[in-house]
């Protein structure tokens, strides 16, 4: 079977030789740059090279995203580009362009998937990111109070956009599945109520997801503790989630039982593999009961921390491996 094929048969709780192997996130740059002075060769650079050089089943991120090229860039790390109407009135003219990816890359992309052995996805930033983008990380919470008009509209705008991208997306590319950028919860949970989640996100959700249904399996990033959030997502359409971050405590067999139609991607431990193959192989265990019951695929629960050594991540790899096997025996 291909990796293609057999995400596909996860996504539907069908059968398949294995688990697709893969790492859905790149590395830390401080990983890689440790991993060099370890035997990691000069000529693996790009993520496809170093997902090939460790043997993973390949996974490619194509973003498409809504700034411009003159569209500002916040000063600092969540400052934010902008406040109110006034100034989202002046950002328009460079937000929003047309979706595009450039001839050579595509020609690419078309070239490898044939090849059986990579997924692709693409992401857009969702109805609760991308307004944080413009208005800064504080401001952005404050904005469901002080500016409600403002963000609906910032989200009536972004979801005209999408539609864009996803009619584009659809047509030029088949494409393995796609994910909206969210991190609304970190290790308290969601930012936000549900009261506010169903005014000023679900509508905006509803709109679009009916677009890729049955066409593109969608998937929602959200960092932290998703638990009340997995179940507000689900009203939403969307597919699956990830990554699942084991140190703010979810628990993907917990998420299997409250939305059992959802595919669910991540949720193995980073923080273990620093201490080698026993670690690693009691935390495949724990996830092997949940990940025999059908729609979840092992990957790490975020990027590879630097503390992580080139041998244990190849242990880990030839465990994931391993148990992406086991997955699909004595399934039920």
């Amino acid at each position: 079977m291909t990796v293609n094929e057999r995400f596909k048969c996860v996504i539907e709780g069908k059968q398949a030789d294995r688990l697709p192997a893969i790492e859905w996130a790149p590395w830390w740059y401080l990983t890689t740059d440790r991993w060099r002075t370890e035997g990691l060769p000069a000529s693996a650079q790009s993520v496809f090279d170093i997902q090939d050089y460790f043997g993973l089943d390949k996974c490619i991120q194509l973003g498409f995203g809504w700034r411009g090229p003159t569209t500002p860039v916040e000063k600092s790390h969540g400052a934010g580009i902008m406040r109110t109407e006034e100034d989202y009135e002046k950002l328009l003219p460079d937000l929003y362009h047309d979706p595009v990816i450039p001839a050579d890359y595509l020609d690419w992309m078309k070239k490898t998937r044939e090849r059986g052995d990579t997924l692709f996805f693409f992401t857009v930033e969702g109805f609760f990111w991308q307004p944080r983008a413009l208005f800064g990380i504080e401001p952005h919470l404050y904005s469901f109070y002080d500016e409600p008009d403002l963000y609906k509209r910032i989200c009536e705008d972004n979801a005209r956009w999408m539609k864009r991208v996803f009619e584009y997306a659809l047509n030029i590319f088949p494409f393995d599945f796609m994910s909206f950028a969210e991190d609304m919860s970190y290790n308290n949970g969601p930012m936000l109520s549900e009261d506010t989640f169903d005014e000023f996100i679900l509508p905006y959700y509803k709109d679009v997801t009916p677009l890729l249904k049955g066409h593109v399996p969608m998937f929602v990033d959200s960092d932290g503790d998703i638990t009340m959030a997995v179940d507000w997502y689900a009203r939403s359409g969307i597919d699956g989630m990830f990554p699942l971050e084991r140190q703010a405590g979810v628990d993907v067999s917990l998420y299997i039982q409250k939305q059992p139609q959802l595919t669910y991607l991540g949720h193995f431990d980073k923080m273990c593999m620093k201490f080698g193959e026993e670690a690693m192989e009691k935390e495949f265990e724990r996830l092997l009961p949940s990940a025999r019951k059908g729609k979840f695929i092992f990957s790490c629960d975020h990027q590879t921390p630097p503390d992580v050594s080139l041998e244990n991540y190849k242990t880990y790899v030839r465990l994931l491996k391993k148990y992406a096997k086991l997955a699909m025996e004595n399934r039920g």
